[in-house]
C-alpha cells in the first residue's frame, strides 16, 4: 500500500500564494462556509486542509481496507444480520427496521466513512461508520468547492511566480447519488423520499423546513437524472391500501435513511416498516449496516490478529489502534493512554479520555462498562496538529490555533470520493465533535509538489 505521509502542505506552498490565500480566507470565510450547518457560537477555519495526491489516495485506501477487515471479522462470527446481533448481545428491539435474515455480504459496504486520525503522518482508523446515514458528504463538497471557487475567481493560484495546482476531491454527493440510485434500482420517474426529523444538536437543522433546505444539493442531483427527491417529515409518512409508502402526494419508491430508527418511533416509522416488509419500497441503507459499524468489531479484529495473513496483521498494527472489549482487568491499564467508547455510540456520546478524569472516576466508568460488556478501550492516537486561522461566526474575530484533525474519507460503492474534515477550534471541547464546537472543513488536493528553491 502507498506509504505517502499524510501531512498538511499549506506551509510548503510559495509565500506569495499563502499571503494571497490567507487574505482571501480572512475576508471571505463566510462565502467559503455558506450552507454548512454549525453552532451559533462557533469558529470557521479560513482555509481548507491541503493534501498531496498520494496522501489523499492513501487515506481512502486505508479506509477501504479497514472496512473489508471489519466485514470479515463479522462473517467469522455470523452469517446474517440477526446472527450478528446475537453475537454482539444486542436486542432486536433496538433495530425495528432490520431484516434478521439479511446476509452479511459486501453489499453492506455500499456507504461508509472512516474516522481517521493521523500520527506522525500515518493514518489510524479509530472508528468505521458503515451506513447510508454517515454525515459529511454535503459539507465536504460545499467547503472544498467554495474555497476552490474563492481562490480561482480571485486569482490566488495565479498570483505566484509558480502556479499552485489545486483541485477539490471527486464529489462525494455525486458518488453517493450514483451508488444510492444503483443500490435502490431507481430510474427516471422514481421518487426518493428523505425522511427528515429534528436534529437538536445543530440549531440550523432543528426546524424540518431548514433540514429540507439543507438537502437541496442532493435534490439537484436527482433533478438532473429525472428522479424526484422529496424531503418529508418522517412522522407524516403513510401507507395506502396497496402497502405503498406515501410522502404527502408522492408515492415513494426508495427511502434515503438519515436517522436511527429506534430513536424515531411513531406512525411514520410504522408506515416505513410496512412498506419494507411488503417490498413496495427499499431503504438506503438497510438497517443491517448499523451493527456492522459497532466499535466492538474493531476489537474482534485485534482478537483475530494471530489468524490473519501477515500483510493484514501488519495493516492492523499500523492503521488500527489497539482495541479491546472492556473487562474488569482493564483497570490495570494506564488510563492516560486510553479512550473509553460505547460500542454503538455516535456523536461523541459516552466517550471518555482516560487523561480527562480522575483515577476514581475512571475506575467507576470501567467497572460499569465491564458489567455491560458493550464498550471498548482503544489506545489514544497521539494526533499530529495542524495550524489554522479561525473566524468567529458571530463577531468575525480572527484567531490562530494548532489543532488535531479527524479525516473522514467518504467511500461509496467501494470507491473513495470526497473527504470530510473535522478539527478542534478555539472554543471546542475535549472531543473532536461538531456538537461540542469542533469545526467542519474540507480538503483541496495539491496535484504536484511545488518547487520552492
Amino acid at each position: 500500500m502507498n506509504e505517502a505521509p499524510v501531512v498538511d502542505l499549506y506551509d510548503t506552498l510559495p509565500e506569495e500564494f499563502r499571503r494571497t490565500a490567507g487574505a482571501l480566507g480572512r475576508a471571505h470565510w463566510r462565502q467559503a462556509h455558506a450552507g454548512v450547518p454549525r453552532l451559533a457560537d462557533s469558529w470557521c477555519p479560513t482555509r481548507p486542509l491541503m493534501l498531496g495526491e498520494a496522501a489523499y489516495a492513501r487515506v481512502g485506501a486505508v479506509a477501504l481496507r479497514a472496512a473489508a477487515l471489519v466485514l470479515e471479522a463479522c462473517r467469522r462470527r455470523a452469517r446474517t444480520a440477526g446472527d450478528l446481533l446475537d453475537a454482539l448481545g444486542m436486542s432486536r428491539k433496538e433495530f425495528p427496521l432490520l431484516d434478521p435474515d439479511e446476509p452479511l455480504t459486501e453489499r453492506l459496504l455500499t456507504s461508509l466513512r472512516a474516522d481517521v486520525m493521523v500520527e506522525r503522518g500515518v493514518p489510524k482508523v479509530v472508528e468505521l461508520n458503515i451506513d447510508g446515514a454517515v454525515g459529511g458528504a454535503i459539507e465536504a463538497d460545499l467547503i472544498a468547492g467554495q474555497f476552490m471557487e474563492l481562490y480561482s475567481a480571485l486569482g490566488a493560484a495565479e498570483q505566484t511566480s509558480q502556479a499552485v495546482a489545486l483541485r477539490p476531491p471527486p464529489s462525494a454527493l455525486d458518488a453517493l447519488f450514483t451508488e444510492l440510485t444503483s443500490f435502490l434500482g431507481l430510474t427516471e420517474g422514481s421518487c426518493l423520499a428523505v425522511p427528515v426529523f429534528r436534529e437538536d444538536g445543530l440549531d440550523s437543522l432543528a426546524d424540518p423546513e431548514d433540514f429540507i433546505a439543507f438537502l437541496a444539493p442532493l435534490a439537484e442531483r436527482g433533478k438532473a437524472h429525472g428522479i424526484s427527491i422529496v424531503g418529508h417529515p418522517l412522522d407524516r409518512l403513510t401507507l395506502d391500501d396497496q402497502r405503498r409508502l406515501h410522502a404527502g402526494e408522492h408515492i415513494v419508491h426508495g427511502v434515503f435513511r438519515l436517522f436511527l430508527p429506534v430513536e424515531q418511533p411513531g406512525a411514520g416509522l410504522d408506515a416505513l416498516a410496512g412498506a419494507l416488509r411488503a417490498g413496495t419500497a427499499e431503504m438506503y441503507t438497510p438497517e443491517a449496516t448499523s451493527p456492522v459499524s459497532d466499535k466492538r468489531v474493531l476489537a474482534w479484529i485485534w482478537e483475530d490478529l494471530p489468524g490473519l495473513d501477515p500483510a493484514d496483521q501488519d495493516f492492523v498494527r499500523r492503521h488500527i489502534p489497539e482495541t479491546t472489549i472492556v473487562r474488569a482487568e482493564a483497570l490495570s491499564g494506564d488510563r492516560t493512554f486510553l479512550v473509553l467508547k460505547p460500542g454503538d455510540g455516535y456523536g461523541g456520546a459516552g466517550v471518555t479520555l482516560g487523561r480527562s478524569v480522575t483515577e476514581e472516576e475512571w475506575r467507576e466508568l470501567i467497572l460499569y462498562a465491564a458489567e455491560r460488556g458493550d464498550h471498548i478501550l482503544q489506545r489514544v492516537v497521539d494526533t499530529d496538529q495542524v495550524t489554522f486561522e479561525f473566524a468567529h461566526a458571530e463577531t468575525g474575530e480572527i484567531r490562530s490555533a494548532a489543532v488535531p484533525c479527524v479525516l473522514g474519507p467518504l467511500v461509496y460503492g467501494r470507491e473513495p470520493s470526497g473527504l470530510y474534515v473535522r478539527h478542534s477550534s478555539p472554543n471546542s471541547g475535549v472531543l473532536i465533535n461538531t456538537h461540542q464546537g469542533a469545526a467542519s472543513n474540507g480538503v483541496l488536493v495539491l496535484e504536484s509538489p511545488v518547487d520552492q528553491r
